[in-house]
Formats: C-alpha cells, structure tokens, sequence
C-alpha cells in the first residue's frame, strides 16, 4: 500500500474508537503471510515457598563466629593500663610512675611508643560529651584496644597477665575505686577470663599490701633488728608464695 491509499485509511478512522483504528491499521498494513503458531514451553515457575525451602535445605548454614581474645599486643595492653588509670577522672603520680615501670617491662621500646600511646587515648577521651558520658568513652576505648589487638612475635601478653598488671596500676595508689573495679571486671568478661581467677587476683594483691604495710611498719619501730629480723623474713616468705601462685595462675 503506497503513502497516499494510508494516510486516507488513517484519516478515515482517526475521529472513530481507538479499537477501530488499530484494527484498521493492523489489517493495512499486515502482509498476506500466515505466521506458524508457537507454543508457550511447559515450564513451572518455582513459588517463592519452594525456593526458600530449597536454599536452607541445599546451603549450608554458616557456624557462628566467636572471637576468642588470648593475646594483646604491649602496645594496646598500653593503652588499656592508660585508659584505667583515667577511669577514676583523675591522673595521680604514684600511677603515672607505675606506668611508666609496666611499660618498661613490656616493651623494649616504650620511650619511642609512651608519646603516640598518650596521644591517640587522649583524642578517644576527648570524645566524651557530657560528664555522665566519661565511663562510657573510657570503656568503649578499651573495647577497641582489645578488639584491635595484633599479635607480634615477642610483643604481647596474655589476659590474665594484663588483668594482673591492672589489678596492680588500680591499687599503686592505695585506692581501689569501684570505677577502676567496675572496668576491669568488663575486660575479665570481654577476654573470658576465670571469675574465680579474677577473685583470686584480687585477694592476692591485697593481701600482699597488707603484708608490705606490716613489713614497713616493723621496718620502722625502734625494736633492735635482731628482734624483728624473723618477723621480717617470714612476711618476705608469705609474698614469695603469693607471687608464685600468681604466676602459676597466670601460666594456666
């Protein structure tokens, strides 16, 4: 069919129903040639009950992952000893001093890491909003510590050893604050320690401090030397023990 015979077919039927006109159009213009029929294949579409279904029953199902803290690189142990001795809101000498020794002890190469260690623990305090927020900012940047931690060759301690080591900073002031308590008991929990380990620690380290002010006290009486010479041995003894067991603890 040439132009003009369409447009007159068009014109025709534009003002009519639109069924007219496509029907119109379509018997215009369609060639004289007979499709072959097609058949639609026989495919059944999976509902979605039965894909469900089939992917818990083909998938296996992943094992919960639970991370297990054993080490903590000197490095963060660090920086959890510096966070506890914040706890309490306030920074005395006698724990910046005991610092300073665990740090020593810990790393050969504390004198270059104490500035960077000081520093990134401040910018985590300055975090803190309100007043009431303080605990909370503490503990999440000892959460952080402890989750970050990455074990080197010959730089890291185990749980047990830190929580020794707090358990040490918290009392060199001669004052257990329920602060200092309360976060060391999170990081007991956080690195799945013994509850009864913890507790043994503690009885240990006062213990101790009860012997030391006794021994100093005798130290210091008038009494001759000779008389109080045995006295003195023998509380040296109790505190040899009590630092044994303490490392057998701390080897389980």
């Amino acid at each position: 069919m040439d132009d003009k015979i369409r447009r007159k077919v068009l014109r025709k039927h534009t003002k009519g129903p639109l069924g007219a006109l496509k029907d119109t159009a379509k018997n215009a213009i369609k060639p004289d040639i007979k499709l072959p029929e097609i058949k639609k294949p026989n495919v059944k579409i999976p509902q979605v009950k039965e894909l469900l279904s089939k992917r818990v029953s083909d998938e296996p199902v992943p094992e919960e992952i639970s991370l297990k803290i054993v080490s903590i690189s000197t490095r963060n142990a660090l920086k959890i000893i510096y966070y506890l001795m914040t706890a309490d809101g306030q920074l005395l000498p006698t724990e910046l001093e005991q610092f300073d020794l665990l740090g020593q002890e810990l790393s050969p190469d504390y004198s270059s890491l104490k500035e960077s260690i000081v520093k990134e623990c401040q910018a985590q305090m300055d975090k803190v909003i309100d007043a009431e927020d303080y605990y909370d900012v503490v503990q999440e940047g000892v959460e952080d510590a402890l989750l970050s931690s990455v074990q080197t060759e010959d730089s890291f301690i185990t749980p047990k050893l830190l929580i020794w080591d707090l358990l040490t900073i918290a009392y060199s002031d001669d004052s257990y604050d329920e602060t200092e308590r309360k976060l060391i008991k999170f990081i007991v929990r956080k690195c799945d320690v013994d509850r009864a380990i913890f507790l043994e620690m503690e009885s240990a380290i006062q213990t101790t401090l009860e012997l030391e002010k006794e021994q100093q006290w005798l130290k210091n009486t008038d009494r001759p030397y000779g008389v109080i010479e045995a006295m003195v041995n023998e509380i040296e003894d109790r505190k040899h023990v009590i630092f044994e067991s303490i490392k057998d603890l701390i080897s389980l």
